[in-house]
């Protein structure tokens, strides 16, 4: 192979690349195509550069040729663009240029949208209206805010879809809506001093079942209320304990009962509610294996021992 053949090939080569080369790029900037030039103008284009895309319902039609800065501090930045001449049949002057985002983080470009079908076609460098761009940050903080609020939507769904079961199942069936309920008003111990008056019960008679707080005789609590609502009483306490079982759920069990007991007491009498306590003593050491509830009443004459508010 002669080198005039090998210099003839390589020049042949590279022409033919180079022709290849010259007509992808002129396809993409439309230098083949009969085409005509629109403008909108932008307070700001947000990131848009020359040669972006131009789209018309979605497709590639046409591409940025140029940005001009405007000419006063007041003015707006003009976007010239280079569009197929076979546009002119949908885009017309009421049609609206708005600059996007390819994504959330991708390349800018121009969407054109139709025009109404009895408006003025557009003309070579006619100027169409424009909507303002989005800003990328003020978007990403949205974004973040709304997120931000369905989590907190989601948290509270939650918290009150959990609050709902406990009431519909557990608690419900147990007489009390919350655990966070039974310590408003309960004390650490009994007073030292002798009761004046003490109302007995029988925890299996009172409640429904073994394992809840749900009254089941209410008149049984009758006598006890109508006394601390005659008489004059400086502490009345309402003291539950339980005989066998689990002791943390024997504590539970009994804060409910006694916390139940204390609230139809003071819903159902005229009686001071400040002066009515409640004790969850759990499970009793001993060899009973009983359960107990009673209604303690101290009277204030005399009565010098220190309320023990729970936790002391």
């Amino acid at each position: 192979m002669s080198t005039a053949f090998r210099v003839g090939l390589l020049v042949v080569l590279a022409l033919s690349f180079l022709s290849i080369g010259i007509f992808v790029i002129g396809d993409k900037e439309f230098l083949f195509s009969p085409t005509y030039r629109l403008q909108a103008e932008f307070q700001n284009v947000g990131g848009l550069n020359n040669g972006a895309e131009v789209r018309i319902g979605g497709i590639h039609e046409g591409t940025v040729k140029e940005i001009d800065l405007p000419s006063q501090p007041d003015g707006k930045v003009t976007v010239v663009m280079n569009l197929r001449s076979a546009t002119r049949d949908i885009l017309k002057k009421d049609s609206r240029a708005s600059i996007k985002t390819e994504g959330i983080l991708g390349d800018k470009y121009v969407e054109i949208s139709f025009g109404s079908p009895k408006a003025e076609a557009v003309g070579n460098y006619d100027t169409i209206a424009s909507e303002t761009p989005k800003d990328v940050e003020e978007e990403a903080r949205t974004l973040a805010n709304e997120a931000q609020q369905g989590i907190t939507a989601f948290r509270d769904d939650m918290e009150a879809l959990q609050h709902n079961f406990l009431l519909r199942g557990f608690f419900e069936k147990r007489g009390y809506n919350d655990t966070k309920e039974l310590k408003q008003h309960s004390v650490s111990s009994l007073p030292a001093g002798k009761p004046a008056k003490e109302f007995d019960y029988d925890p299996k008679k009172l409640f429904d079942k073994p394992d809840n707080a749900k009254l089941k005789d209410k008149n049984a609590l009758d006598e006890a209320g109508k006394y601390l609502e005659e008489n004059q009483f400086g502490l009345a306490v309402v003291a539950c304990s339980e005989g066998k079982g689990d002791s943390d759920k024997a504590r539970l069990l009994t804060e409910a009962r006694a916390k139940v007991v204390r609230d139809y007491l003071t819903q159902n009498f005229r009686l001071d509610d400040k002066r009515v306590k409640t004790i969850g003593l759990g499970k009793t050491k001993g060899a009973h294996e009983s359960s107990k509830l009673a209604v303690v009443v101290y009277v204030p004459v005399g009565w010098n021992q220190r309320l023990l508010p729970s936790g002391e």
